[in-house]
């Protein structure tokens, strides 16, 4: 009689243990691969087919907009409206634009990298070949382009172009870039850039000042 009492407190122990420790792998939160993946945790209803093509300041900057959006291939698909993302540019080609203005000369060479990135050169010499300015580094595009493009004005061919923009911003320096949709009627491509930089005396160059610059 005893042995059969203990047998069954035996069970009961074994029974007891099995359902708590069910109980805490119940309670364990698994991992939501998705949103990881998209590297989006602020937002779940970005959807990010391949992460590598955007930079992640363009991604994060998308984080706000109300709307859900789709990141797919070369372009983003808002609800029902698709739109490209600009590739005026070729693809790991360095392209040199150059203009002048008030006898200075203006150099600007940009790489693309991928779908947002642009990597980028300046030069702005004056009359006697002395470098005034020299800037290089990384634009990204605008996270909401997809909005409506930039407008420049061509005062030399004496009309108006649209355009995309690129920025990069740091603590001292404010620069962007901006590539024209098409060419001029030479088969040029079009460029600007604007800045305001304390670490050049807090020197500013608004748009409208800058020359267009044209590929060589």
């Amino acid at each position: 009689m005893k042995q059969i009492i203990f047998l069954f407190g035996l069970v009961l122990c074994v029974l007891s243990c099995n359902n708590h420790t069910k109980k805490k792998i119940s309670n364990k939160t698994t991992p939501n691969t998705s949103l990881n993946s998209s590297n989006i945790n602020k937002k779940s209803n970005i959807y990010i087919k391949n992460k590598s093509q955007y930079d992640q300041t363009f991604i994060e900057g998308l984080v706000d907009y109300e709307n859900s959006l789709k990141l797919i291939d070369n372009y983003i698909l808002i609800n029902n409206d698709t739109t490209y993302f600009p590739e005026e540019l070729p693809l790991n080609q360095k392209i040199l634009f150059k203009g002048k203005k008030d006898d200075n000369i203006f150099e600007l060479t940009v790489t693309r990298e991928n779908l947002t990135n642009l990597n980028y050169g300046l030069l702005i010499i004056d009359k006697k070949g002395e470098t005034i300015f020299d800037k290089s580094g990384k634009a990204i595009l605008g996270s909401l382009f997809f909005l409506a493009p930039e407008n420049d004005d061509d005062f030399e061919a004496d009309e108006g172009y649209a355009s995309s923009e690129y920025w990069d911003n740091t603590k001292n320096c404010s620069f962007s870039i901006r590539i024209g949709f098409g060419s001029d009627n030479n088969n040029k491509k079009r460029a600007k850039f604007t800045y305001g930089c304390e670490e050049i005396n807090g020197k500013n160059l608004k748009i409208d000042d800058c020359p267009t610059l044209r590929s060589e």
